[in-house]
């Protein structure tokens, strides 16, 4: 069963940027790409398989519900019971409080600065 990625930024070019960067490094992931997290949340909840490994790529600043938002639903649910759910901050934000903050949620495995480079695609995808 193929991993499933989440893109959750409202950034369109940068969803394709990721997407691009990610097959180049492992052609069978499966791709949902979403423009918010409210969204993110709709997907996860049509698309979630309790079997298969799920990333999410989640960004912190968008319009609707913001990644924080997400974050806080998703602590507040199931979904952070799922042990095949990991889940990593991408963000441009370069304030230390955002770092600090997205420790308090024990789902954010890591907190990634944009743009990412492959070696960090390949961490996030346990390809090295």
């Amino acid at each position: 069963m193929s991993k499933k990625v989440f893109l959750i930024d409202d950034d369109c070019v940068l969803r394709l940027i990721v997407e691009r960067m990610m097959r180049s490094i492992d052609s069978s992931l499966v791709f949902i790409p979403c423009e918010n997290g409210r969204v993110g949340l709709e997907k996860l909840n049509d698309h979630f398989e309790p079997a298969a490994e799920c990333i999410i790529l989640l960004d912190l600043n968008m319009p609707i519900l913001d990644g924080w938002g997400f974050l806080e639903e998703m602590q507040a649910s199931e979904w952070s019971d799922y042990p095949n759910i990991t889940l990593y901050i991408l963000s441009s934000s370069t304030d230390k409080s955002d770092l600090e903050r997205s420790r308090k949620y024990s789902i954010v495995k890591k907190f990634y600065h944009k743009p990412l480079s492959n070696h960090d695609f390949n961490k996030i995808l346990d390809a090295e």
